[in-house]
């Protein structure tokens, strides 16, 4: 990916405008804390951004590819092929190992997953601290959850990273491990890096910034 650019954007719930994006580009190494205060629109700009939710108008280009007119399966195919997701709420599913949550997303793509894929995933958790890879997700703190939730994010070496609040539930030795470690596979990846983060650790260490505040339209450029 080179850039991702946005054009006259605007998102509106009802009568409230929750974004107005005259402008902004991402380049393909930048690393990104988008901050402001509670409502100011961050989970709704990650959310545009992978096409998880819609805009009112405006444009979405992923390079040439203009993501906001796909079609659910487009944009689903998208998602898998370009993006590695880390949501507030984890979506991690019950009874499952650690290992299978990272896998789950590979394992609806191959009638066996392969073995790469799988030393990928465990060598993920065993950086993030997951030791016991097959221990049942149900048993595990929400700080481990966390870290199972970034490794599934990464297991596709993702030309992105979008990560809402990815350390909110770490203390600071695991928030300072966690930031250094999506910084680091990142740059091993050549993937961009973009947090919705109110952490003042993981947003010092991000080299690029975009602070939100209501009803104040967003005019950047990252490269």
């Amino acid at each position: 990916m080179k850039k991702i650019t946005l054009k006259n954007v605007r998102v509106r719930f009802k009568e409230h405008v929750a974004l107005d994006i005259p402008a902004l580009e991402i380049g393909s190494r930048v690393k990104l804390a988008v901050m402001g205060e509670s409502g100011s629109g961050k989970s709704t700009l990650l959310n545009i951004l992978c096409a998880l939710e819609e805009i009112n108008c405006g444009m979405i280009f992923w390079n040439n590819t203009r993501i906001d007119t796909l079609n659910q399966m487009q944009k689903d195919k998208f998602r898998y092929d370009k993006v590695g997701l880390v949501m507030q709420d984890f979506y991690l599913y019950s009874g499952l190992s650690a290992l299978q949550n990272v896998l789950l997303p590979v394992k609806f793509h191959y009638l066996k997953i392969p073995k790469p894929l799988v030393f990928r995933a465990v060598d993920l958790l065993k950086r993030l601290n997951i030791t016991q890879y097959s221990k049942n997700i149900d048993t595990m703190s929400r700080g481990e959850k966390q870290r199972v939730a970034i490794a599934r994010a990464l297991i596709n070496s993702p030309q992105v990273i979008i990560a809402d609040e990815p350390t909110a539930s770490l203390d600071t030795q695991n928030s300072l491990h966690v930031t250094k470690l999506l910084l680091s596979l990142a740059d091993e990846m050549g993937s961009a890096l973009i947090c919705a983060t109110h952490d003042n650790i993981l947003s010092n260490h991000l080299t690029h910034h975009l602070w939100l505040e209501k009803d104040k339209k967003i005019e950047a450029f990252f490269a």
